[in-house]
């Protein structure tokens, strides 16, 4: 099965329980970008197309992709912006096609993530927005993942000095059990643990994981951190 069809198989119980998470990065990205009216915006592995919702929301010509027609098909429900089936790699837009770029935890997603970030960087005329899990602070959503899926991970991108360096919280809360197990097992990265081993095993990982992380109101609350990179064109120590 494709990366596309594991994160496409629950791809409406997906945005509806975890993908606003990253609102905070969001904000913060069109705050320090200046996205405005008539801004052009490219978001690279655009899952089911929050950003682009709230970047048209500020005025932007967003466009998004992703490799997921499932997520693809969620995401045209949510804006008039532009959404494209297609891989992260080779882009095919001409230089300077956009004002900003972002790629938010995507570029690990790529065959070859330098790659995907030369290309941000190239279809850019100015920023370019990397935002990816803090490689320094704990977040408990990784926590779990490894007891569930492992050790390892994906390998992002070798990027330059930023312009501008941001630790963003994202927390995920989930008022009961159930909702939360939703939540994890809409994951796409869980999906080759399912197939393995089995939902009930996956799930009973899942509940002893996450039980340090349960309110006495029988609640959860995730605690995860992203660092955000903020590049610049034509600027020192920044990308060009």
């Amino acid at each position: 099965m494709s990366e596309g069809e594991l994160w496409g198989r629950h791809a409406a119980q997906r945005a509806a329980l975890g993908a606003t998470m990253s609102m905070p990065a969001w904000q913060t990205a069109i705050e320090r970008t200046g996205i405005s009216q008539g801004t052009k915006v490219l978001d690279l592995a655009c899952g089911s197309g929050e950003f682009c919702a709230a970047a048209t929301e500020a005025g932007a010509v967003a466009t998004g992709v992703d490799i997921s027609p499932a997520m693809l098909a969620v995401a045209r429900t949510k804006s008039s912006a532009e959404f494209r089936e297609l891989a992260l790699g080779v882009l095919p837009w001409q230089d300077g096609t956009f004002d900003v770029v972002t790629a938010f935890n995507a570029l690990f997603f790529a065959d070859d993530p330098d790659l995907a970030f030369a290309e941000a960087v190239r279809v850019s005329r100015d920023y370019v927005v990397v935002c990816q899990w803090h490689p320094e602070i704990p977040s408990d959503l990784l926590e779990i993942g490894k007891v569930v899926r492992g050790g390892g991970g994906r390998k992002g991108a070798t990027l330059p000095k930023a312009r501008e360096e941001l630790t963003i919280d994202i927390p995920q809360e989930h008022p009961d059990e159930a909702t939360m197990l939703r939540s994890f097992l809409s994951v796409g990265s869980y999906q080759r643990v399912i197939e393995k081993e089995g939902e009930e095993e996956v799930v009973e990982k899942i509940k002893v994981a996450a039980e340090p992380f349960r309110s006495p109101d029988g609640g959860y609350r995730f605690s995860n951190k992203y660092l955000m990179s903020v590049f610049r064109k034509g600027q020192a120590a920044s990308i060009s």
